[in-house]
């Protein structure tokens, strides 16, 4: 699995990780995008309550909006999800 992972420190610590659709394709990746987000998320004690459906969800809503890549940046505030091209 393929992502990129950025800590940043201001304005507020935050970690943004982004996903590429087009590695999204079989059970395993998504376990594995899971597994990331519940990781990131666990750094500012957060539960993101996603599972392996919704993730199939968010690429397919991203696909049909012509988005290529998904990003969540986690921080203390909870976490946000948007569509990259």
């Amino acid at each position: 699995m393929f992502v990129n992972i950025e800590l940043f420190e201001k304005p507020e610590i935050h970690t943004k990780a982004t996903f590429d659709f087009i590695n999204l394709n079989t059970e395993k990746d998504f376990k594995e995008t899971l597994a990331i987000i519940f990781m990131v998320s666990a750094d500012y004690y957060l539960d993101p309550e996603l599972e392996i459906e919704d993730l199939k969800e968010f690429k397919t809503m991203g696909l049909e909006k012509n988005k290529a890549k998904l990003t969540l940046i986690a921080s203390e505030d909870g976490i946000e999800a948007e569509f990259l091209d």
